[in-house]
């Protein structure tokens, strides 16, 4: 069986971003829509992004360097969509902006998302409304305690100084959600990227560092020149990866023909990207890629995913810092896995996510302990020690959250529990279909 997914959403959201300033049209093929897509689009055009349609390809209209941004900003996106929105206002730093809502919690929490990235000059602040100015340069160069910057951060730090025509160069000590990066290479962006350190050294070297007892580190160097126009080009947005762990999880645990498989085509494989998939293939899930492609500066392929033998199970693995940080919206599905798993698995988290995450922990902490799997909280992430035999699982609740739900819901469905996930409707919201296809996986 073959499937097809939605296009992944973190390059969903970079693709209509970068389209807005590419002159020209750009022309996306087979690209997947959802409400928080479509209400993305809409955003964009109030700074001057043209849209059509023709079939499954969206034709992209940019406006260049020089868009126009409105005074208005939005603040009903996540946080990562509202960065790139705001960034991209940013490059005007005498423009007085403002936030306008009936709800002022929504004007507290974009206050909060505005001084973690940027720096602003307040002009006038009222319960229901906040106006300011754009510092320049409106953000800076942060790294947290891994040595990297967020790739939030690294997104807007590159548009903004594509868009305004500067120089920045940063090192980090890993490669975390690197695509913008190479989106930007693919569509005439002046950018360089390199491995320093170690990577520099011949096998000899590092041969006489390691009898040394010398530590050897490396660290991943980028640049942006000055980039005068970044042209149209035809592009391909990958399916999510969210939605292949989903997939995988379901295949890989689930009362399924042994001598089936599914496929999952056009996964995003970009390595940061698809660390979900390898951190499943380390606990013992099978799959293979198949068709590996190298196109439109990046890595995508399919997947043939096979059921887990009736002998054998997964094997508990602990998952560091740096590779959950490539997690964060998957970890639910891990842990998942992990109920199913011989031995412990620990999740453990960097600390800048904690805090946000914690309730995320508790809530399916809860909900999975039903199963009779042990799962523990801890200031740092979860520890699951699965169980052989989960014969009963009932009364989930997602909590409104779009991938905990999904996660039960995949956990239900490998149950064979016909009860639905309360507090769920963001699954469809988020994933379109998705329950569907997992449901015709038999």
């Amino acid at each position: 069986m073959e499937f097809y997914l939605n296009s992944d959403r973190v390059r969903t959201f970079l693709t209509l971003t970068l389209s807005l300033v590419v002159n020209g049209r750009t022309q996306v093929e087979n690209f997947s829509f959802n409400r928080e897509t479509n209400r993305f689009i809409e955003a964009l055009k109030e700074y001057g992004l043209g849209v059509s349609y023709s079939g499954n390809q969206v034709n992209l209209e940019g406006a260049g360097f020089g868009y126009l941004p409105p005074c208005r900003l939005s603040t009903d996106f996540s946080e990562n969509e509202l960065v790139l929105l705001w960034t991209l206002a940013s490059k005007n730093s005498e423009t007085v902006y403002f936030f306008s809502e009936e709800d002022c919690l929504k004007i507290k929490r974009a206050k909060g998302i505005l001084a973690k990235y940027f720096k602003v000059n307040f002009v006038g602040e009222e319960p229901e409304k906040l106006s300011f100015t754009f510092s320049s340069p409106p953000i800076e160069i942060k790294k947290d305690s891994l040595g990297n910057i967020s790739y939030t951060r690294r997104n807007a730090l590159l548009l903004y100084h594509l868009i305004v025509g500067n120089y920045i160069a940063f090192e980090e000590k890993s490669n975390i959600y690197d695509q913008f990066t190479k989106m930007l290479s693919f569509f005439g962006g002046q950018i360089k990227t390199e491995i320093r350190g170690a990577g520099e050294l011949s096998e000899l070297e590092r041969r006489l560092m390691i009898a040394r007892g010398k530590k050897m580190e490396k660290t991943f160097y980028t640049q942006l020149s000055e980039t005068l126009v970044i042209t149209a080009r035809e592009y391909f947005v990958p399916a999510d990866i969210t939605e292949a762990t989903a997939m995988a999880v379901f295949v890989t645990l689930g009362k399924f023909p042994k001598d089936k498989s599914v496929i999952l085509k056009n996964i995003d494989l970009n390595p940061s990207r698809a660390t979900p998939l390898t951190c499943l293939k380390r606990m013992g899930a099978n799959y293979d890629v198949l068709n590996r492609r190298e196109r439109f500066g990046d890595v995508y392929g399919d997947i043939e995913v096979f059921p887990l033998h009736s002998s054998k199970r997964l094997i508990g693995r602990r998952f560091s810092e740096e590779v959950t940080f490539c997690c964060v919206k998957e970890f639910p599905f891990l842990a998942v896995a992990a109920c199913y798993s011989e031995g412990e698995t620990i999740l453990r988290f960097p600390k800048e996510v904690r805090e946000e995450l914690y309730p995320q922990w508790e809530n399916l902490a809860e909900n999975l302990r039903k199963t009779g799997a042990e799962v523990g909280v801890y200031q740092y992430g979860m520890v699951i020690k699965g169980i052989e035999n989960i014969v009963n699982g009932s009364d989930f609740n997602g909590f409104h959250h779009p991938e905990i739900s999904l996660a039960l819901a995949v956990l239900c469905r490998i149950l064979e529990n016909d009860e639905d996930v309360e507090n769920s409707e963001e699954i469809e919201e988020f994933y379109p279909q998705i329950l569907e296809k997992i449901g015709n996986c038999r």
